[in-house]
């Protein structure tokens, strides 16, 4: 039995993590959680979770096991009262950082203080684990998108490609793994998980994040776009959000190599045109003409709140990038079943997504064949 010590466990990913580590293991979990009070953060850490799966699973031999760190990534020693750090540095075997600020279109400062300061503090907490007490491995979640601009297929090994960034979070994302590197130095075994683009559970379709993917769909089936910006032979990484815990939980407990670097994403892509007929035939909209990136001119095409609402997902509409997974792969000796993205993985996420309203199909529409 091992002491888990987690951040980010109420976002979309987290609270995954947290689940899986329940049900595969009999660990406990250290939760860092905002609130103003303990009892605040608690409640919230439950509600988050209880939405995040069903309910009759989160059962008490669970919850028993689930302890509330009242405190917040962004201050010093994590917010946590000075007792509380002792003892938590005296009892963590492992540490999973995927606490992060994950909106696209983020001011700068505000998303460096999340990503960028708050993993400098996640690693520090580390730091004084692997003196006072017995830490083994820290798991740091990045994102695959530390990529970029760059066009190319992205090995696991790799960092600076001479990429730009699309946005503040990639660039977050970016920095965030040059700490770990140097960390790394300072005798911390580290690994580096970056998954793709996350979707609802495999299983239900259920999802408690409706940005990046969910949202410009939300805007096509509204009919505001008539066109965007997008290449037709564009492909999308996806994964879904229980398959992307299992994979960092396996490889976190199973990994032979220290300090490793790994891509949680589907071996194979999906086209992006492919995405868009699927939930066309799905709700019932029409799907948006394609226009070459260079041959549109947003601030002449929409009105100053369509190109706001639109912006942040364009680069993903024309993207080429590969992800290698070399790495991911040997770590899970090949044993793991990643699921396709057919007809069944999407008809269960944009079934979810009309269940709770978010988009709805039409009256009478077929569902996907």
């Amino acid at each position: 039995m091992s002491n888990i010590f987690i951040t980010g466990g109420t976002g979309f990913l987290g609270s995954e993590l947290i689940y899986e580590i329940l049900s595969s293991s009999n660990d406990n979990i250290y939760a860092l959680v905002r609130g103003d009070s303990q009892e605040e953060a608690e409640t919230r850490l439950i509600t988050v979770l209880r939405k995040a799966i069903e309910p009759e699973i989160l059962d008490k031999e669970k919850k028993d096991r689930i302890r509330v760190c009242l405190g917040d990534v962004t201050q010093k020693d994590l917010g946590l009262k000075l007792d509380v750090l002792d003892q938590l540095a005296e009892r963590i075997d492992v540490i999973y950082n995927s606490a992060a600020l994950t909106n696209l279109n983020s001011p700068w400062g505000e998303v460096k203080k999340a990503n960028v300061d708050g993993t400098k503090n996640v690693l520090e907490f580390a730091i004084l684990c692997r003196k006072k007490g017995q830490l083994k491995k820290v798991n740091h979640i990045s994102t695959a998108y530390v990529v970029g601009t760059k066009v190319c297929t992205f090995m696991e090994n790799d960092l600076n490609v001479g990429q730009k960034f699309n946005n503040t979070y990639e660039r977050s994302k970016y920095e965030a793994e040059k700490l770990v590197h140097k960390y790394r130095k300072r005798d911390l075994d580290i690994d580096i998980f970056r998954p793709s683009i996350i979707l609802g559970r495999y299983k239900d379709g259920r999802t408690t994040n409706l940005k990046m993917f969910y949202q410009p769909l939300h805007f096509f089936a509204l009919g505001l776009f008539d066109k965007i910006p997008a290449l037709n032979n564009s492909k999308a990484n996806l994964i879904n959000v229980d398959i992307a815990a299992k994979v960092i939980c396996q490889i976190s407990s199973a990994a032979e190599n220290k300090n490793g670097t790994y891509h949680v994403v589907s071996p194979t892509a999906t086209s992006f045109n492919r995405i868009l007929e699927m939930a066309s035939d799905y709700f019932g909209f029409k799907i948006p003409n394609f226009v070459t990136p260079d041959n549109i001119n947003m601030g002449k095409e929409y009105s100053v709140v369509r190109r706001r609402m639109i912006e942040p997902y364009v680069p993903y509409f024309s993207y080429q990038t590969v992800f290698d997974l070399t790495n991911t792969k040997k770590a899970l000796k090949d044993n793991f079943d990643f699921p396709e993205f057919d007809e069944k993985n999407f008809k269960n996420l944009y079934g979810y997504c009309d269940s709770i309203g978010f988009i709805k199909r039409k009256e009478g529409n077929v569902v996907v064949k």
